[in-house]
């Protein structure tokens, strides 16, 4: 999760050797695009996304999958820019390093 913080990514680079200014970085944006529903998004995520499948993997042994399942569902309704599809634009840090 703290590959968006540039200090972080900072940090790790130096403990592999890579010195601060060989590092870059730049703000971007990339759309997560579904023809329908949010919730049913969330359903796409839950069936095939590796980490998304882990965590409900993780919720369900602590009785917390229904849990898990609203709270995506209210923050991809939340985030969502269309009418009627799912469009959620989400910032990301894209990192360069200069060898």
């Amino acid at each position: 999760m703290t590959w968006g913080i540039e200090n972080n990514v900072i940090e790790r680079f130096a403990i592999a050797g890579v010195p601060a200014e060989k590092i870059s970085f730049a703000r971007d944006t990339f759309t997560f695009n579904y023809p329908g529903t949010p919730a049913a998004y969330v359903d796409e995520f839950r069936n095939y996304y590796g980490p998304t499948m882990n965590a409900f993997e993780a919720a369900e042994k602590n009785g917390r999958a229904a849990d898990l399942q609203k709270e995506l569902e209210d923050l991809f309704t939340s985030q969502n820019k269309s009418k009627d599809a799912t469009s959620i634009p989400a910032t990301f840090l894209r990192v360069t390093v200069a060898l």
